[in-house]
């Protein structure tokens, strides 16, 4: 009897351990992608913490930062946006959500809503197997972090219909056991729960600048499509949980280079919002919000600036309801507050390592440092009307458009310490300009010798280092202290600048 116990016993302990090896290797194999994205999700959702959800495509999880909302306006919110996300994916992702907490508010974007077809592994009949495959991937990003459940398998169920690629997304080891080779130190860290998580709770931003502006011809007013799309009955079926949970709800529509297609299905989704007496920001038609030729990474994504207006202007609808508490400050909420601290070090710390001059000068909008911008004469920057208009954004003037008429040179001076804003065009001087590096002079003597320096020190020369004297471009950043921060230099050739 001891024999066959002892049997059992090794037997048992034989299957524990290979149990747990399997699960330490099914953790270590998994891709991590979507536990970075959602990690923090399950931990604020636990402590009841999220007044808002964010849905929709990558339009969302690019356009809105959470970090932002919380630290200009005290509310609380993740963003549960998807790259290629449709509306059934959104429809989805709410309903697991709902299942973990149960926010104040939900905000949807209705982009893709003019898509037709129930199953991502399907699309349309002419659909290529690569935007199929992609479809597939990218689906993994919202699925992954979920455990297996009745909830998982019904939406799995609903949105993908090849039974093979349905096991993909249920036991996911069968797509990443043969991921050996590609296995770093960070794929074990989710062992000793050392796995770095996103940041910005949930939300990616792009820091890439889009200076040229697309050009579609305007959809009719009201035009909307002809029909109700498998999109639209899933935004339907988004209000009506929605509001069956005493969850308010408001439909949007995020800013990019629309085609027409896109404006009539922004209009469509209006419509719906019309039936359920929801409130649409269709912002496609607000006028102000970004600057296409300044707040956009791409043809269809908003970068880190454009977030920030987007971000600002669903904060200021919010704070027009007057229901949210602020939680700045507030312990419960510490996660919050290190999210928005986060958020400034990243932002900082991209400005002062960015290479590429277009991005930087775009990104200086919103940096609290104080800058010295100089083009030399014959730059062929001067001649670069997206990187002027950047310039034009920084200085609020058109004045850069008229040194560039003169050839050059041309200074900026912007000090935000002291509120003052300086410009040279041409061979003007300027005198005595206030600002945190003290009151600075500018003569522009000969192409290669120009002087800017401080009225206290005649020996010093911000703009000369025989080192940099073929470089047309530099930018001076420094502090409030009057500390100069970096000193960089650009080498134009054509529309292409060289960080020397």
């Amino acid at each position: 009897m001891s024999k066959k116990l002892g049997t059992f016993l090794k037997t048992a302990l034989f299957f524990i351990i290979a149990g747990c090896a399997l699960l330490i290797v099914f953790a270590v194999t998994e891709r991590k992608e979507s536990y970075i994205k959602n990690e923090a999700f399950f931990e604020e959702a636990k402590k009841d913490n999220i007044d808002v959800l964010f849905l929709g495509s990558s339009h969302v999880i690019n356009g809105i930062n959470p970090a932002v909302l919380y630290d200009e306006y005290g509310i609380s919110s993740y963003n549960l946006g998807g790259h290629g996300s449709l509306l059934q994916e959104s429809y989805w992702q709410l309903i697991r959500a709902l299942d973990n907490c149960k926010p104040k508010y939900v905000v949807v974007d209705a982009y893709m809503l003019e898509k037709d077809y129930q199953f991502i592994d399907r699309m349309y009949e002419d659909s290529s197997d690569a935007d199929r495959q992609t479809s597939i991937d990218q689906l993994h990003l919202n699925m992954d972090a979920y455990p297996l459940s009745k909830l998982k398998i019904a939406a799995v169920n609903d949105l993908v219909q090849d039974p093979d690629i349905r096991r993909q997304f249920l036991f996911d080891f069968e797509v990443y056991h043969d991921r050996w080779k590609e296995l770093t130190g960070e794929d074990f860290k989710k062992l000793t729960g050392n796995l770095e998580v996103n940041s910005l709770m949930g939300a990616e931003m792009r820091y890439g600048v889009k200076t040229n502006v697309d050009e579609y011809e305007s959809a009719l007013e009201g035009e909307t499509l002809p029909d109700i799309t498998v999109g639209g009955n899933y935004l339907m079926k988004i209000i009506d949980e929605c509001q069956r949970d005493g969850i308010g709800i408001v439909v949007t529509y995020l800013p990019f280079s629309a085609t027409t297609t896109d404006q009539i299905a922004a209009n469509s989704a209006e419509e719906i919002a019309a039936m359920y007496d929801v409130t649409c920001l269709n912002m496609l038609k607000a006028e102000g919000i970004i600057d296409e030729a300044a707040d956009l990474n791409d043809h269809g994504h908003l970068n880190v600036i454009g977030a920030k207006k987007v971000t600002e202007y669903i904060g200021d609808y919010f704070s027009s309801l007057g229901i949210f508490e602020d939680h700045r400050g507030d312990e419960k909420y510490k996660d919050y507050d290190e999210a928005a601290k986060a958020y400034k070090k990243e932002f900082a710390n991209y400005i002062n390592d960015c290479a590429d001059l277009s991005e930087k000068l775009n990104l200086l909008r919103e940096s609290d440092l104080n800058m010295i911008l100089f083009i030399n004469e014959d730059s062929d920057a001067l001649t670069d009307s997206g990187l002027r208009h950047l310039i034009s954004n920084l200085s609020g003037s058109g004045a850069i458009d008229e040194a560039a008429d003169q050839g050059g040179p041309y200074l900026l001076i912007k000090d935000k310490t002291l509120g003052e804003t300086a410009e040279s065009c041409g061979l003007t001087n300027l005198e005595g300009i206030h600002t945190a590096l003290g009151d600075l002079n500018y003569i522009p003597i000969e192409k290669k010798f120009r002087l800017l320096y401080p009225t206290s020190d005649e020996e010093s020369n911000f703009l000369y280092d025989d080192s940099h004297t073929s470089e047309d471009i530099q930018i001076i950043l420094y502090d409030d202290n009057g500390d100069i921060v970096s000193h960089v230099y650009f080498t134009s050739a054509g529309r292409e600048y060289v960080l020397s």
